[in-house]
């Protein structure tokens, strides 16, 4: 199942949720979640609805409903629903999950649980008339409730809207989202530069497309890997690939921005993709000139718990770095932590620094 922008724009109409992180591709853009979103609201509705075919008898009494992720467009989801519990999950990850507490062989006032869950979507799309979204919703059903709208900032981008109908009361708790750093680099073409080659691993990273456009900037010629990700189980596929690349190629600068999602406390694939391809890739290009920028973390000088695997995963790399790289060709940067896409939280701000740090240390590799 997915939905596409012609839903968006149908639930927006609907819902009168004119937010246009969900029905705006190019608005989209100036924030790091980068592409447009499905409402929160359509999918509980569309939770719900399956979830009451299968348990036709159960009458609603509390629902929790927990966004750990946005649901992008065009992205295939899954709804699994248990007697108290419905999952929305998208690429193995659970995205929404909702929690339920029920009675039986009671009738649901599911005309007025649909209107509050549409009021509570045009109010926080709304708000500011800046990009939101939802984090939490809690609903009661509760007879007689006074219809009433309440909204509070609790702090800094995060408010708290308390809303309420005939049947349904409800609190949810929603972020107004950040836009981007904006960076812009004027034209310094410069001659020397002109036949300088350069290759970016991981083009969808923010710090490659950052790198990419100071480069572009200075007159060097950029290109990106063409393969954007590398899995485990086509590694053998991959390992050809990329021995065939180099062998037609030649580039004076390697930038190596492959990097899984950082969640904290998650043990994601950093092993696999900071040595295990770093390592058929330096193979490749070792008996030459090649340079190459590889970027490491602060992290590692003071320490996280809550970044363990991360932090493990690239002290593994620089220790195989430095006893291998017998020529000096790769450049071992500790960033700080920067603020791009994989440090976006859900609570609507950026942990770290902006990217233009970055700037300073590619011209000191590049020097």
């Amino acid at each position: 199942m997915k939905l596409k922008l012609k839903d968006n724009l149908n639930f927006s109409k609907l819902s009168k949720d004119r937010n246009k992180i969900h029905i705006d591709e190019n608005f989209a853009k100036n924030y790091f979640i980068k592409k447009t979103i499905s409402h929160g609201a359509n999918l509980v509705l569309k939770m719900i609805s399956l979830y009451l075919r299968k348990y036709t008898k159960n009458q609603l009494q509390k629902i929790e409903v927990r966004f750990m992720r946005p649901t992008f467009t065009n992205q295939e989801f899954n709804i699994i629903a248990t007697k108290n519990k419905i999952f929305l999950n998208s690429n193995k990850e659970n995205n929404i999950k909702i929690t339920l507490k029920t009675k039986s062989n009671l009738s649901n006032k599911l005309y007025f649980l649909k209107k509050l869950i549409l009021e509570i979507s045009k109010t926080v799309g709304n708000h500011q008339k800046k990009p939101s979204l939802i984090l939490t919703t809690n609903i009661l059903n509760k007879k007689n409730c006074k219809a009433k709208k309440n909204l509070l900032k609790v702090k800094k981008n995060i408010y708290k809207l308390t809303l309420s109908n005939r049947f349904y009361q409800s609190e949810t708790l929603f972020v107004k989202l950040v836009e981007r750093e904006k960076i812009k680099f004027l034209s310094k073409r410069k001659f020397k530069n002109k036949n300088k080659r350069v290759l970016i691993f991981g083009k969808n990273s923010d710090l490659a497309r950052y790198t990419a456009s100071y480069l572009d900037s200075l007159g060097y010629k950029i290109e990106f890997y063409p393969n954007y990700y590398f899995e485990k189980k086509n590694i053998r596929k991959d390992k050809i690939l990329i021995e065939n690349f180099f062998k037609k190629n030649f580039f004076n600068y390697i930038f190596y921005y492959i990097s899984p999602k950082i969640e904290t406390y998650k043990k994601k694939n950093y092993n696999f993709l900071y040595l295990k391809i770093f390592k058929i890739i330096y193979n490749q290009i070792k008996n030459s000139n090649t340079k190459i920028f590889y970027p490491s973390t602060n992290f590692i000088n003071i320490g996280n718990d809550a970044f363990n695997y991360y932090i493990d995963a690239k002290k593994k790399a620089e220790k195989w770095i430095i006893k291998n790289d017998k020529k000096s060709l790769i450049k071992i940067y500790r960033l700080p932590q920067i603020k791009t896409s994989q440090t976006y939280n859900l609570l609507g701000f950026f942990d770290g620094l902006n990217i233009s740090v970055l700037k300073s240390k590619v011209k000191s590799f590049l020097n």
